[in-house]
C-alpha cells in the first residue's frame, strides 16, 4: 500500500498555482510574459517572479490580489465565510460554490495559514 502524500504547505501551493496558471497562459500564447501575468493579477513582475520560485514569503497582500485574479477557492471561501451571520459549516460552503468538502477545507487551511481567517472553537 502507497504511504499517503503530504499535503504541500499554503506557500508551495500557492506558488504552485501561480506557475500552473502562468504555464496555461504561455501554452495559449508563447509570448506571453511574466510582465503581463504580473499585470493580470495587480502585483509587481518582480514579486510575482520572486514568489513562484518561493523566494519572497506570501503575504496577506499579494494572497488577496492572486484569489482575486486566479481560479483559487480560498478567494471564493474567504467571501461566502464572511458573509456567514453566524459561524459557517464547511459542507453548506461546498454546496453553495459547487466545491468539494475537501476542497473547501483546504482553502481554508491556506486562509489561516495566510492568516486571513482565524477560527475559533465555539
Amino acid at each position: 500500500m502507497p504511504a499517503a502524500r503530504k499535503p504541500l504547505p499554503a506557500g508551495q501551493r500557492l506558488c504552485s498555482l501561480l506557475q500552473t496558471e502562468f504555464a496555461r497562459r504561455r501554452r495559449t500564447n508563447p509570448r506571453y510574459s511574466l510582465r503581463a501575468f504580473a499585470r493580470s493579477i495587480g502585483l509587481d513582475h518582480s514579486t510575482v517572479s520572486q514568489l513562484m520560485r518561493g523566494k519572497r514569503p506570501v503575504t496577506g497582500k499579494s494572497v488577496r490580489s492572486i484569489a482575486g485574479s486566479l481560479r483559487w477557492n480560498g478567494g471564493s471561501v474567504l467571501k461566502v465565510a464572511g458573509s456567514a451571520a453566524k459561524g459557517f459549516d464547511s459542507r453548506l460552503i461546498a454546496k453553495s460554490l459547487g466545491l468539494t468538502v475537501d476542497e473547501v477545507n483546504i482553502a481554508l487551511t491556506d486562509l489561516c495559514l495566510f492568516r486571513l481567517m482565524e477560527l475559533k472553537g465555539e
